[in-house]
């Protein structure tokens, strides 16, 4: 029989190994309930940080702001966040879409400024451009060159208005290159920096955000232009807010094509006559130049209507385009040495003009016989293609205004087979359509248009007699006596009288005019 402190040293042995085992199950079920514990947090803290996503995926979308969501709007949350400024995800999403906003601004700048460096050569385009002018080609060219003047004082390019009819304007359907040879311009201002009208056109469809636009009405005072135009007259020189035009005026005035913002209006007013020129140009380009006018601004649309000049004269004239200075060679050539007669018979008394032709005739003859001079150029107001008058302003064609053509040896049907053989006084009396002059052009009916009026044969007119021998001008009673047109050929030919040419410009009659060389 085994001894009892065996048998209870046995038994302490089986008590102490029963307790390790339960002590270990005890342990290892705590683990897995600490691990089961840890695992439910860990994945429900997992779907709480998804759902916040989701939501500020949520709020961007609802914010309509185009793109996918990414690590950048982490990082837009995380800066709002940390500066701690707002709780309220609204005004989170405000941020956002302010951010999204000034990003798809900037991308729209630099395309513009992409845009503006095809155009201007520069990252931004400052234009001027004069679009109206209420005068013919002659004054008209004078306008536009002391806006060449403005453009230059202001650092501004020039847009060069379209033509037709004789005007410069932007409504007319030909290229400004159509009367004027720009390159020859160019050269007369090195410093200017020129625009065609219809490139400009091109630079305000491709710009992706409008040009803002300022809109001067330049306004000769005392000529009762306000109507519909400008809010009253002035007795002084002055620069005033104006009013906005209305859509369907910019449509008349053909500026509803270009795609510009009009955000302000000025009137430039010259006072009651005399007007200050001198005054006046520094008046404008201070106006110009200042902030905001000189940077906001991208272009200063000009519509004038002023008749008489605002600014000091430029007396360079714009060149004209080689074509018409070749078919003006082809005159002289045919011509030789000739006399050159300039007949403006608007305004003149109709029942003096058969008087008026004799007269010519008259004067002609003596001249020729005294210088030996054969060959006669006669450039007129009077419609000689049998359309319109050269002068928008001749508005009525009288029967003594026929007679008087017929004096001359022109037929009866004024039409491009003009006879120049008269039995009375055996003088040929040439003009451009009996030379058959811009004869490449003028059955075009491209060019139809501008051979109804006043157009690119009047402007050959002028050329032709600035080179000839001889000049006549017309007489007090037949006709405008002061003309634009006449004074510029003058002012042209003193300019030339050392090419053998005789006189400066004569009237055909003194006893009408008197005391006038």
């Amino acid at each position: 029989m085994p001894s009892k402190p065996y048998d209870l040293q046995a038994k302490g042995h089986y008590l102490s190994a029963k307790f390790r085992f339960k002590s270990r199950k005890t342990i290892s079920i705590t683990l897995l309930i600490i691990l089961i514990w840890s695992f439910v947090n860990i994945t429900s803290k997992f779907e709480e940080s998804k759902n916040n996503i989701d939501v500020v995926k949520g709020d961007i979308i609802k914010g309509n702001i185009a793109h996918e969501y990414n690590i950048e709007d982490e990082i837009i949350e995380d800066n709002i966040d940390e500066y701690n400024i707002f709780e309220d995800n609204s005004v989170k999403n405000d941020i956002v879409k302010d951010n999204v906003e000034d990003n798809i601004i900037e991308k729209l700048t630099t395309e513009d400024e992409n845009i503006n460096m095809k155009y201007c050569q520069e990252k931004t385009c400052s234009f001027i451009f004069p679009y109206f002018h209420p005068e013919q080609e002659t004054r008209a060219n004078l306008h536009v060159r002391m806006y060449i003047e403005l453009a230059r004082a202001t650092n501004r390019t020039m847009v060069l208005p379209n033509v037709g009819n004789s005007r410069i304007r932007v409504c007319k359907p030909y290229r400004f290159d159509f009367y004027f040879d720009i390159q020859a311009l160019q050269e007369q201002y090195p410093d200017v920096r020129f625009i065609t009208q219809d490139i400009f056109l091109e630079w305000t469809k491709e710009r992706k955000t409008r040009p803002v636009a300022q809109h001067s009405l330049m306004i000769e005072d005392g000529r009762n232009y306000t109507a519909n135009l400008c809010l009253q007259e002035k007795e002084t020189m002055g620069v005033n807010e104006g009013i906005i035009i209305p859509e369907r005026k910019k449509k008349v005035l053909c500026i509803d094509q270009f795609n510009l913002n009009f955000t302000n209006f000025l009137e430039v007013h010259s006072g009651f006559p005399p007007i200050n020129r001198e005054a006046a140009f520094p008046l404008i380009v201070n106006t110009l130049k200042t902030p905001p006018m000189a940077k906001k601004y991208e272009v200063i649309m000009i519509f004038n209507r002023c008749r008489r000049e605002m600014f000091p004269v430029n007396n360079a004239v714009i060149p004209y385009s080689k074509y018409i200075i070749e078919q003006s060679k082809k005159i002289r050539e045919k011509l030789s040495q000739y006399i050159a007669i300039h007949w403006r018979m608007e305004q003149g008394d109709p029942e003096m003009m058969p008087n008026c032709a004799k007269k010519l005739v008259r004067k002609v003859k003596e001249i020729q016989k005294k210088y030996r001079i054969k060959g006669v150029y006669l450039a007129t107001d009077f419609p000689l293609s049998g359309n319109n008058a050269q002068s928008e302003t001749f508005e009525t064609v009288s029967k003594f205004h026929k007679e008087a053509i017929e004096i001359l040896g022109l037929n009866d049907n004024h039409s491009n087979n003009l006879t120049n053989n008269s039995p009375k006084h055996k003088i040929n009396f040439s003009t451009w359509i009996s030379l058959n002059s811009l004869s490449e052009i003028k059955d075009d009916p491209k060019y139809e248009g501008d051979f109804r009026g006043s157009g690119i044969h009047g402007i050959l007119d002028k050329v032709v007699c600035v080179n000839a021998n001889f000049f006549l001008k017309t007489p007090k009673g037949c006709g405008r006596s002061q003309s634009s047109f006449t004074k510029t050929i003058v002012q042209q030919r003193k300019l030339l009288m050392e090419n053998n040419l005789i006189n400066e410009g004569s009237f055909w009659d003194r006893t009408i005019l008197k005391n006038t060389a």
